[in-house]
């Protein structure tokens, strides 16, 4: 089974687009309580309800025969908010894969959820918006299988250019195309590279490229 947690805050797009993008059996949706349960005569006027939110979203969600649940969190209160996401994390992480998308919400909402991802290993992702469009990005956490990687692989990752071909890695490394060319395409499969179309084949480097690119360039 395959569950996708979410933090809810004043809009369902983010939600509603991870969860099309990903595909889904079950949906758990973080919401917090409104600002004026929080923060009573302090809150400001007309800010958003994430119970209505996460509500409107359960109810397009089980269109699509989706098994929906809705948990309410004080959005401001990191603790809490780590210690029921987690307690949601062990529950379901028995049941099948499970991703958390930290799109919504307060920032102490995502920021809290994603801590709890982290320590039970759970996958995480946030909305990306685009001129035209959206798309999921995966916040990597666990760093240990690339620092375990060769030295001179390291290197291919610091080296390279977006739009470099093995020819040119392998004039800046000063090694032959043909091992070149194994390095990129295990580097490609490890996710810290990605092929750019073309007659010729190019790379560049991913996200997770880019944040092992600036670990490594000053120790490497």
């Amino acid at each position: 089974m395959k569950t996708l947690i979410a933090t809810v805050g004043g809009t369902a797009d983010p939600i509603l687009i991870s969860a099309r993008k990903m595909g889904f059996d079950k949906v758990v949706l973080i919401a917090g309580k409104p600002a004026k349960d929080v923060w009573g005569e302090k809150a400001i006027e007309g800010k958003p309800n994430p119970l209505k939110v996460a509500d409107s979203v359960k109810r397009k969600l089980e269109e699509f025969g989706a098994k929906v649940e809705v948990v309410t969190v004080d959005p401001f209160n990191f603790e809490e908010c780590c210690i029921e996401t987690m307690k949601i994390l062990e529950r379901e992480k028995g049941f099948g894969d499970v991703c958390v998308s930290v799109t919504g919400g307060t920032k102490i909402q995502s920021i809290a959820a994603a801590c709890a991802a982290f320590a039970a290993g759970c996958k995480v992702v946030y909305v990306q918006e685009l001129r035209d469009g959206a798309e999921l990005v995966e916040i990597p956490y666990d760093f240990s299988a690339f620092d375990e990687l060769s030295q001179v692989k390291k290197r291919v990752i610091t080296v390279i250019e977006d739009g470099d071909s093995a020819a040119e890695v392998s004039e800046k490394l000063g090694i032959s195309r043909k091992t070149v060319s194994q390095y990129l395409k295990e580097l490609r499969e490890l996710g810290l590279l990605e092929a750019v179309d073309g007659c010729v084949k190019r790379y560049r480097l991913t996200f997770l490229g880019k944040l092992c690119k600036a670990r490594w360039s000053g120790g490497v």
